[in-house]
């Protein structure tokens, strides 16, 4: 019988992830009988390959047409956002819609694909930037074929050596196993705006939950340094955004396939404002008229005509439903809160900025009996962790990400994510329009995120360097490439909390 761990590991070492809707007797018998199209890795495709050469000439048919109409290469990219403006139009950040928007988002290119090129069984590639951190030559190569290549974009920032090959830090194994190890799916992709109590569509695009790992660093970081359209609202206009997302996508479908359910541990009411919510005329059909999709019909890859390779099988998920509910009311608290339920929240309201020359630094201290509860790390029993939330984050255009430590002596920003005090990247999509700004559908909250200081404070107490029992969580801000300005970024909120 396979074990979630045995699972994990071999999603990890093989970057196996596979589509899992309904029961996997159905799937597998509908794939067996070869009805529903493999979405395939771009990793090791030859460039003549059927869906490559398929996704070429789409490309190039959708660029020929009148780009002020919806039917074109434009068109399809402005239901996105508006590379021009700044602004987003129905896109969702930061939100428990991030996932089910995107993935009819690239179905609805997909299918654009089957009825313009005639290729019916026409599945979107991925790329996944675990296994290849380069973005594949398919879309690197100016020309093909002796002719000028629709999937190469010159704008792109390839060249940086401190960005490319993608390294460990943003889309390694451990970034990985983390986003694969959370068994809610708030945790897993980001949560719901805590004031949500509605279906009205401004919700959609208003962000205002907690990104966890996937969104918040290989989403984020790979759009950014990707470069061109790929920070921006007008990110689509690049050919990879549909292999980027393909991947994200894929994630969630393995995440699916392990045995987590989407709506576990979620109220009668929470499952409504999930389930129920309608992206009303966000699409393009194939002749460019708009159709609307509701997130309880974009559950089952099967049902929207496509699957993955290397199905997992199921494992027996435990579904931690108590972590969960201690970690979403964390999210709820409001500034200065200082205790969540039986949580021990050390709440910091800020209006301090981290700079790229100055880290911003908040210190908690813990109680000695906490610090020796979070560090015993006892595999037959939930022992406590330590998060950080940094909440409704003021970010300048000229900023892409802030990057976190703790305890970390004389900090610059040139010091390395190998450093044994770091902890993630917290990386932000560009908004030259004014921040989260929509065309159609209000103001976008400032973004927040969740950081695990779990593992790098265990780690760094087995190295012998923590010296007391102070917290010292530091942030500083890196400086969007090729951009000058401003680089203070203050979040309203720093917290932290023994959970």
């Amino acid at each position: 019988m396979p074990t979630r761990r045995t699972v994990l590991q071999a999603a990890i070492a093989g970057g196996a992830v596979a589509a899992f809707s309904g029961s996997l007797g159905g799937l597998r018998a509908a794939v067996a009988a070869g009805a529903v199209p493999t979405r395939k890795t771009l990793n090791g495709m030859p460039l003549n390959d059927p869906d490559l050469s398929a996704y070429r000439d789409f490309v190039r048919i959708m660029q020929g047409y009148d780009q002020s109409k919806p039917l074109s290469w434009l068109g399809y990219s402005l239901q996105h956002g508006n590379q021009d403006t700044g602004r987003y139009k129905y896109c969702p950040h930061g939100d428990w819609y991030f996932l089910p928007w995107h993935r009819e988002y690239v179905v609805m290119y997909e299918r654009a694909v089957r009825v313009l090129t005639k290729t019916p069984n026409f599945a979107m590639p991925y790329w996944d930037w675990t296994q290849d951190r380069t973005i594949p030559a398919a879309f690197t190569d100016p020309t093909y074929d002796g002719k000028p290549n629709p999937l190469y974009v010159s704008t792109r920032t390839l060249k940086d050596p401190a960005r490319w090959p993608l390294r460990d830090s943003i889309v390694g194994p451990e970034v990985i196993k983390k986003i694969y190890s959370e068994t809610d799916f708030q945790l897993f992709g980001t949560s719901k705006n805590p004031n949500q109590n509605d279906l009205d569509m401004r919700w959609v695009v208003a962000g205002g939950g907690v990104q966890g790992t996937l969104e918040r660093t290989p989403h984020n970081t790979v759009h950014n340094y990707t470069g061109g359209f790929m920070p921006s609202p007008g990110s689509p206009r690049d050919p990879i955004f549909m292999m980027h997302h393909g991947n994200i996508d894929r994630i969630w479908a393995f995440w699916n396939a392990m045995g987590n359910k989407n709506t576990a541990g979620m109220d009668a009411n929470t499952q409504r404002l999930w389930l129920e919510m309608n992206f009303k005329d966000n699409y393009l059909t194939p002749d460019g008229t708009p159709y609307s999709k509701a997130v309880k019909e974009l559950q089952s890859t099967i049902a929207l005509g496509y699957t993955y390779a290397g199905l997992p099988p199921a494992s027996k998920i435990v579904y931690d439903g108590e972590r969960a509910k201690r970690l979403l009311s964390f999210f709820a608290s409001g500034e200065g809160v200082r205790s969540v339920e039986n949580v021990q929240v050390l709440a910091e309201p800020n209006t301090d900025a981290a700079t790229a020359e100055k880290p911003l630094v908040k210190r908690a201290q813990l109680r000695k009996s906490v610090r020796n509860l979070v560090m015993a790390e006892d595999q037959a029993k939930r022992t406590p962790e330590v998060y950080a939330l940094i909440k409704h984050i003021k970010v300048p255009a000229s900023v892409e990400a802030v990057r976190v430590f703790v305890n970390a002596a004389n900090l610059t920003a040139a010091t390395p994510d190998t450093d044994p005090h770091y902890v993630t990247q917290i990386s932000f999509l560009r908004h030259d329009g004014g921040h989260g700004e929509h065309d159609e559908h209000g103001e976008k909250e400032d973004p927040s995120a969740l950081v695990d200081l779990t593992p790098t404070l265990r780690a760094l107490e087995k190295a012998g360097e923590l010296k007391d029992d102070t917290i010292s969580l530091q942030i500083i801000a890196v400086p969007r490439a090729g951009t000058d300005g401003p680089t203070e970024v203050v979040p309203a909120v720093v917290e932290i909390a023994v959970l």
